[in-house]
């Protein structure tokens, strides 16, 4: 993420622009590293977010509504004892580097106007918020660094403030800094990138990698490699990107993954190195966008590694159940001999007597009169060994069909958690999240709704539609309830219905509106049911496909759950779709 100190020049110019001359409200510290601080100016409310937290230091105005703690932290009192009302008199940076300063005119205790600072140093690890006094004294950090941490810089109350040690960098808008880059390429064996990275103030990978774009250079090749010609062009692609920013301004672009469309990167000039950008109109909309994209996709992953934690559980208990029932089934899978044996016992009473440990019977059972051996206790007379078998016979009865009924059960209940797993790994966003968590505290694999201690949400979400090549409505469920949705009530009687075979899937349904469908359709919508399922980077598939007359519910079938008859099946290939819309 490229807070870099170029892009913190501008976003300095730009929060002059928007607060110069605006009066501090509310300030709030919504965790250890970050406060927002709301502002009246120009007749308009902003929230300026401030945060060092070492993942992602930045400051920016926002348009998010952050949750308060009930208690606020010390440093957070603090700011509101000096800040609060303040007049912003403006914000400055230290050349090109990522450190920012807010000065304001604020009231003392004895009520008279002095002036006090805060420094925002956006330096990775080493990111902080420290207010200042009006000669330079440390009143508080929001991080405190004593001389155990860094024996020169102490950021701690009462100090004098000091800058970093000065790296020594290239200003990248002087002019003579084209000459001395010319000069110290010839004698750099670095990669062009690190390089530039090196030697240029403010930039940071993505902005060398940009520069090198421009230039037509490979940012990979030694910078001692490079012709004077290429050193030419570098150089003059600098000038004129340096000269293009200060003179006409930034362009804040956020960054995009071509497949998903979400952002995955910003700054503040034209990305020429990436195939898609899209335009804003602020620094500060763009690093909003970007890190709200961000934020929400963090706390996507973090809820779905939860749920997939918990129903992971559930399948392992549900295989390990399984795996015993099995093994009890095979166990006692030849009950019948044990009731055959103690049959034989009865019928030969006569000629048999305590003490034996073993009898050689004929079995009249069997078709070819076969003789059985059948093992005695020594201790039992025969009566008591026919009754000892016969108490084995139950017991292997009684457990086989329980065994085989516990089977067919966890089964059902195996393949039900599959698709629930399936669901929640290709879930997209909250909502479909929120709907899956609703159908698991449903079905009893959650003890809390989504919904307590809240009002009720409406957490029904529409499946997605694609329209086919023949203009025919294909529909596809993305979870369970989505599915029974689809499936039971919304589709027509002569709609096709649509499966992958032997695997967790979502329900995909072509809407015919009574016309007939073309082979084509069908072929497409059969790829679309084997890329919404767990087979999708398989190289060929069988799905099937019915009419939706032809599937059913069972009684107490669990969600998502259906069988089906008179059913066609399609290999295919699994297909992303090329463009959805959302109902």
């Amino acid at each position: 993420m490229p807070f870099d100190g170029i892009l913190t020049h501008f976003m300095a110019r730009e929060l002059n622009n928007l607060l110069q001359g605006g009066r501090i409200g509310k300030i709030h510290q919504m965790d250890r590293d970050a406060v927002v601080i709301q502002v009246r100016a120009n007749s308009e409310n902003y929230r300026l977010l401030i945060t060092c937290n070492a993942a992602a230091p930045r400051i920016h105005l926002t348009s998010k509504q952050y949750e308060n703690p009930d208690t606020p932290p010390v440093f957070c009192m603090l700011m509101r004892k000096h800040l609060s009302g303040a007049l912003i008199k403006g914000f400055t940076t230290n050349g090109f580097e990522r450190i920012l300063f807010m000065e304001v005119e604020a009231t003392d205790e004895l009520g008279d106007r002095s002036i006090k600072k805060l420094a925002v140093e956006i330096m990775g690890r080493h990111s902080n918020i420290i207010l200042l006094n009006k000669s330079d004294k440390i009143i508080d950090a929001i991080k405190h660094v004593d001389s155990e941490v860094n024996r020169v810089r102490e950021l701690l109350p009462a100090r004098t403030y000091m800058l970093p040690p000065a790296q020594n960098k290239l200003d990248p808008s002087s002019k003579e800094t084209s000459a001395c880059l010319m000069e110290a390429a010839c004698q750099s064996g670095k990669k062009l990138e690190s390089f530039l990275l090196d030697n240029l103030q403010g930039f940071s990978p993505i902005l060398c990698r940009e520069l090198c774009a421009r230039a037509g250079l490979d940012e990979r090749i030694p910078a001692s490699s490079l012709s004077s010609s290429d050193l030419t062009r570098l150089t003059e692609t600098l000038e004129e990107m340096m000269q293009s920013l200060l003179h006409h301004g930034p362009a804040p672009v956020l960054i995009l993954d071509p497949q998903s469309g979400r952002p995955v990167d910003f700054h503040i000039t034209a990305m020429t190195q990436f195939p898609q950008v899209k335009s804003m109109a602020t620094i500060s909309e763009a690093v909003d966008s970007f890190y709200q994209s961000k934020q929400t996709k963090e706390v996507i992953s973090q809820r779905t590694a939860e749920l997939i934690k918990i129903m992971s559980r559930h399948l392992e208990k549900c295989e390990k159940r399984l795996s015993i029932n099995v093994a009890t089934l095979e166990e006692n899978q030849s009950f019948e001999d044990l009731r055959i044996m103690g049959e034989l016992i009865t019928a030969n009473i006569y000629a048999l007597s305590k003490g034996m440990d073993s009898a050689r019977l004929l079995n009249y059972y069997s078709q070819d009169e076969a003789y059985m051996d059948i093992p005695l206790s020594r201790e039992k007379n025969p009566q008591e060994n026919a009754q000892l078998y016969f108490k084995r016979y139950n017991k292997a009865r009684n457990a086989y069909a329980y065994a085989e009924s516990q089977i067919e059960s966890l089964k059902k209940e195996q393949a039900y958690l599959e698709s629930v797993l399936f669901a929640i790994e290709n879930a997209e966003g909250n909502d479909q999240l929120l709907e899956i968590r609703q159908e698991l505290f449903e079905q009893g694999y959650l003890n809390t709704s989504p919904t307590k201690g809240r009002k009720a949400l409406d957490i029904s979400i529409a499946p997605l539609k694609i329209i086919s090549g023949d203009g025919f409505e294909i529909a596809v469920g993305r979870n369970n309830k989505q599915n029974d949705k689809l499936t039971l009530k919304s589709a027509r009687h002569e709609d096709i219905w649509f499966h992958i075979k032997n695997f967790p899937g979502s329900h995909v349904v072509i809407k015919t509106d009574g016309k007939p469908v073309p082979d084509t359709t069908l072929l497409e919508a059969a790829q679309y049911a084997a890329w919404f399922s767990k087979a999708r980077s398989a190289p060929k598939v069988e799905v099937d496909y019915t009419q939706i007359r032809n599937v059913k519910k069972p009684s107490g079938a669990k969600p998502g759950m259906v069988i089906y008859v008179n059913y066609n099946t399609l290999v295919v290939t699994p297909k992303e779709p090329s463009a959805v819309e959302e109902s």
